[in-house]
């Protein structure tokens, strides 16, 4: 690649992001955000946030924002909870889901151990008719758009708008109480 395409794909990505990010006002479902706000905000117990590769580093980062505003958050690892983490899960816990597909098996499968447990859960997701949008308590819809990646597979434009949305719903929670 030459010095020009090289700034040339670099440019296209930040491009694509801040059209996601500048679209986020009108794509997004003010009831559903709303909703969600108040849920975390009056939530009674601690804050779970899972998700698995890139999704699973925004609800890391979102973890660390919610500890920030005094809202005791921790990462729930799909992985690690089928061998024990589930015990973490408590009545009047918020387990939040993250995945844009809303097809990832195993944050799917937390979904009925959080409800026995006593827990509501949140899925944030792009598709409104995935497994993972339907058996939850509440959705947050999102939409980003094209990818800045031209296979579609690096998650660039929903990346930058989970993240987004996770530091408006911490900084929410924050002003609530």
């Amino acid at each position: 690649m030459t010095d020009r395409e090289i700034m040339d794909c670099a440019i296209h990505t930040f491009r694509c992001e801040a059209r996601a990010l500048s679209e986020i006002e009108e794509q997004i479902n003010q009831e559903q955000l709303l909703a969600v706000v108040k849920e975390i905000a009056s939530c009674s117990g601690r804050i779970l946030v899972a998700g698995c590769g890139g999704a699973g580093m925004i609800a890391r980062r979102a973890v660390q924002g919610f500890n920030n505003v005094d809202r005791s958050a921790f990462f729930l690892s799909p992985g690690d909870a089928p061998h024990g983490d589930y015990g973490k899960i408590r009545p009047g816990d918020v387990l939040i889901l993250v995945s844009k597909s809303g097809k990832t098996e195993e944050l799917f499968d937390m979904i009925p151990i959080a409800h026995k447990r006593g827990a509501r859960v949140i899925s944030i997701t792009e598709n409104a008719s995935s497994p993972i949008a339907r058996q939850s308590d509440q959705l947050l819809l999102l939409n980003s758009g094209e990818e800045a990646c031209p296979y579609q597979i690096l998650a660039t434009s929903s990346a930058a708008v989970m993240s987004s949305v996770f530091d408006a719903i911490a900084i929410c929670c924050m002003k609530i109480n």
